[in-house]
């Protein structure tokens, strides 16, 4: 049995170029401004020293999130979906995380995977469905983990991540998010379960989580 070759000093690798990378990633994606009311347009007016302190907080361990703004979604004519919406320091701190944390998770995931990842979307996952039906496998299965982003255990993501991963810092980064709790209408809950929809990391976590129940099951 191969040994695991665990990820060491992550934190190290944050760099002012990473740093700005991923502020110009969110800003590309765009979204609202968290509970903290910073949109983006007000973070980059101070960008130079916004990103110093922020890189300063994630290589001290001293980084602190905020709570997520919960806002609801319509899912279908009668349910909706919870959204979190982080703060845009938050969410660059996200993206971050998910820049130090892809390359490692990424070569793990299973080939006919196109849910949230890089280069991959819908239109290639039907394409490659299209592909199997001609090379005659005709039957399909629809199944659907019922929500799984706000459901799965978070101690077992932890212990998933800290399988590949050595930085004791990176992986309170990822616990500090988890326990974040959201804000609606002025009050704190906590998020007892899952990672919120909305948090930049959150695929990335899910598809991890994914993958490692497959390979440990």
């Amino acid at each position: 049995m191969s040994k695991i070759i665990k990820a060491h000093s992550l934190t190290g690798r944050i760099t002012d170029g990473l740093m700005l990378d991923s502020f110009k990633a969110v800003k590309r994606n765009r979204g609202a401004a968290g509970i903290d009311k910073v949109s983006i347009t007000m973070f980059e007016a101070n960008l130079a020293d916004n990103l110093r302190a922020l890189m300063r907080d994630l290589k001290s361990g001293s980084f602190q999130p905020h709570p997520l703004r919960r806002h609801l979604i319509p899912k279908n004519e009668t349910e909706f979906r919870p959204l979190g919406i982080p703060a845009v320091r938050d969410r660059v701190a996200q993206e971050v995380v998910r820049r130090l944390l892809n390359p490692i998770f990424e070569p793990l995931f299973h080939p006919s995977s196109y849910g949230f990842r890089h280069n991959r979307n819908c239109h290639m996952a039907v394409e490659a469905a299209l592909k199997l039906h001609d090379e005659g496998l005709c039957d399909v299965v629809d199944a659907d983990i019922q929500g799984f982003f706000d459901n799965f255990d978070k101690s077992w993501l932890i212990k998933f991540v800290a399988h590949r991963v050595a930085d004791p810092r990176i992986l309170r980064l990822i616990q500090k998010w988890l326990n974040a709790g959201v804000m609606e209408d002025g009050i704190w809950s906590e998020t007892k379960t899952g990672t919120p929809q909305g948090a930049v990391i959150s695929p990335l976590l899910a598809n991890t989580t994914c993958t490692m129940l497959s390979i440990s099951g």
